[in-house]
C-alpha cells in the first residue's frame, strides 16, 4: 500500500504530495518536510497510508492534531 506525505500551507487549501511504497522511506520524508517547512505559518504536514479501498489512514501529523 502506498504511503503519502502531504503538506498544506493553509487550512483546507491544496496540498503538495509525495508517494512512497514503504513506510520507512515515507517517514524519513515526513521528518525532512517538517524540518524544511514546519516553521512557516499554519502549515500542516501529514503521513498517511492509502488503504486498498482508496481511503487514507492517518499515521502522523505535524503539528499533532488536537486531542
Amino acid at each position: 500500500m502506498p504511503y503519502i506525505v502531504a503538506i498544506r500551507y493553509v487550512p483546507g487549501g491544496p496540498r503538495v504530495t509525495g508517494e512512497w511504497d514503504d513506510e520507512p522511506t515515507a517517514d524519513r520524508k515526513f521528518r525532512a518536510w517538517v524540518g524544511l517547512y514546519g516553521a512557516s505559518g499554519p502549515t500542516v504536514i501529514t503521513l498517511v497510508e492509502q488503504t486498498p479501498d482508496g481511503r487514507e489512514r492517518l499515521i502522523k501529523q505535524w503539528p499533532e492534531p488536537p486531542a
